[in-house]
């Protein structure tokens, strides 16, 4: 899988996920910073921790100073990415107003899930490509913050069939990993120069709430010919 972009165009506007990318704000940050954006580039086994601390300014021995190892960048990694995507959406569920309907809570969920990946580009790119290749150890370290925003957009999907909005043909599961799955792509190909987020969370949340194929017209019921009615 390709990495988010992350370099901005010489003109037009600029990728959101170049836009919004996370600022260091000391050593451990950098240290992840530069972690994701290797994982994301060369997936989780090829990148070691000596090219971590090499692409972070520092020996590679002075990484210990900060991480245990590679096993507890990748955990920190993981939760960086999901936290951003997690915390995207509640502020956004949060702003509704009272008695919001259950489509515009779907719609608020989806834009959040889309500005979360999107704004932090090297970490969400990191956890989708290595999430099934860290330990086990990793995985169950990250495990908490992963159970938590998939409870949520069941909790939400559930009051979405409540509501009638859902099909009730299939299980609220399926419908959550599907559509969190079709959300996290656009890291990896969204570019802002084809237009703006607005733009891709709008057309997103149509898909979404209203499908690709347009609805045909509602057949009109055939009448006999008048000399058959009067037959009748």
């Amino acid at each position: 899988m390709a990495r988010a972009r992350t370099s901005a165009p010489t003109s037009g506007p600029t990728p959101v996920a170049a836009a919004a990318e996370p600022v260091a704000g000391g050593m451990r940050e950098q240290i992840l910073l530069q972690a994701a954006r290797l994982f994301g580039e060369q997936g989780y086994a090829p990148t070691t921790l000596r090219q971590i601390a090499q692409a972070a300014g520092i020996q590679a021995g002075s990484v210990y100073y900060h991480f245990d190892g590679k096993d507890e960048i990748a955990a920190c990694v993981l939760d960086a990415g999901m936290s951003a995507v997690g915390d995207a959406v509640r502020v956004r569920l949060q702003a509704l107003p009272t008695g919001a309907t259950a489509r515009q809570r779907l719609s608020a969920a989806v834009e959040g899930h889309l500005w979360g990946m999107l704004h932090h580009g090297a970490f969400t790119a990191a956890h989708i490509r290595i999430y099934r290749y860290v330990s086990d150890a990793a995985r169950e370290r990250h495990r908490p913050i992963r159970s938590a925003y998939t409870r949520l957009w069941d909790e939400l999907l559930q009051q979405a069939a409540a509501a009638g909005l859902l099909r009730r043909d299939i299980p609220v599961p399926m419908v959550r990993q599907f559509l969190v799955g079709a959300l996290n792509w656009p890291v990896d190909w969204y570019d802002a120069r084809r237009g703006g987020f607005e733009q891709l969370a709008v057309q997103i949340t149509a898909l979404v709430l209203d499908g690709m194929t347009l609805r045909a017209p509602a057949a009109a019921t055939p009448r006999r010919p008048a000399a058959h009615r009067a037959e009748l």
